[in-house]
C-alpha cells in the first residue's frame, strides 16, 4: 500500500475479504475527479469519473443521509433524479426523498451495498414524509408478505415516472411490490421494468442504462422477456427463496471487496 498525493492507492486486485474501513480507499475520497463523466465496470465492481453531486437539498428533494457522502452519480443519473423531482412539485407533490447514490469515485462502499459502485444506481424512499429521513417506513406487511396501505398512488405515480425514462434500464422493488403492480396493471409495458428482489420494501432501486459515452462501463445481463408477471414471480414466496433470502443477508453483512478494472486504480491518486 503507499500513499500518493494524500490518497491511498491499493493495486485493482484485491483478495475477496474485507479488513474494514482502512482496507477501501474509496470512501475516503471526498471529491469528484476533473474530466468528462465516464461510468467504468459494473454496479457492482466499478468506478466513476467526472461524476457530480445531489446538494443536500433541491426543487423537489431531500437527501436522506448526506453524512455518508454518497451523493454522487453519473450525470445522466442525477439530472434524471432532479428532473422527476421537479416535476413531482407541478402537481405540489411532497419532496423525494433520496438515499445513497455512489461515492465521488464510485467504487465499493463500507455498508452492504454490493451495487452504486459506476455511479447508475440510485435508492429513493417510497416515503415522501421529511420525517422519515432516517427512518423510513415499510411498504409491505412483512408477515402476510403483502402491500400495506403506505403503499399508494404517489408510491406508484413515482415508480412509473423512473420506469418510463429510457434511460433506466430496471429498478428494484420488494416482490410483494411487483406483484400488487402486476394485479393492478397487468399491461401496463413500464412495470417490466420493475423487478422483484429482497428487502426493498422501504426503498426502490432504479438503475440505469450504460451512457454512451463511457465505452468501459459493463451492463448486467438483461433482463427477462415479458412483465414478469407469470409464474415465476411466485418463486419468491417459496421454502427456497426464503432460504436465498438468508444467504443474501449473509451477504449483505459480510460484503467482500470486488476486483475492480485495471482503468479505475488512476481515481484513487489525488488530482
Amino acid at each position: 500500500m503507499r500513499i500518493l498525493g494524500g490518497f491511498l492507492f491499493l493495486p485493482l486486485i484485491w483478495a475477496n475479504t474485507w479488513a474494514g474501513p482502512a482496507s477501501n480507499p474509496w470512501a475516503q475520497v471526498g471529491s469528484a475527479s476533473p474530466g468528462p463523466a465516464e461510468s467504468i465496470g459494473t454496479p457492482t465492481a466499478g468506478c466513476l469519473k467526472g461524476a457530480v453531486s445531489l446538494p443536500k437539498k433541491g426543487k423537489g428533494f431531500r437527501l436522506a443521509r448526506p453524512e455518508r457522502r454518497r451523493n454522487f452519480g453519473h450525470p445522466e443519473l442525477v439530472g434524471l433524479v432532479r428532473r422527476v423531482a421537479e416535476e413531482g412539485t407541478r402537481s405540489k407533490q411532497p419532496p423525494l426523498l433520496i438515499g445513497d447514490l455512489a461515492q465521488a469515485r464510485g467504487g465499493p462502499t463500507l455498508s452492504a451495498h454490493a451495487s452504486h459502485q459506476s455511479g447508475l444506481d440510485a435508492d429513493l424512499y417510497f416515503s415522501r414524509n421529511p420525517k422519515a429521513l432516517l427512518s423510513p417506513p415499510s411498504m409491505v406487511d412483512g408477515k402476510r408478505l403483502e402491500v400495506s396501505r403506505s403503499f399508494g398512488k404517489l408510491q406508484i405515480e413515482t415508480l412509473k415516472r423512473f420506469a418510463e425514462s429510457e434511460k433506466v434500464d430496471r429498478m428494484l422493488v420488494h416482490f410483494a411490490i411487483k406483484r400488487a403492480l402486476c394485479q393492478k396493471f397487468p399491461n401496463e409495458k413500464w412495470i417490466r421494468k420493475v423487478r422483484p428482489w429482497f428487502g426493498h420494501d422501504r426503498h426502490f432501486h432504479i438503475r440505469m442504462h450504460c451512457p454512451k459515452k463511457s465505452p468501459l462501463c459493463q451492463r448486467p445481463d438483461p433482463i427477462p422477456e415479458g412483465s414478469g408477471c407469470d409464474a415465476t414471480l411466485d418463486w419468491w414466496w417459496s421454502d427456497e427463496a426464503r432460504q436465498d433470502e438468508g444467504k443474501n443477508l449473509h451477504r449483505q453483512q459480510n460484503p467482500v471487496m470486488p476486483e475492480l478494472p485495471q482503468a479505475c486504480a488512476p481515481l484513487l491518486i489525488k488530482t
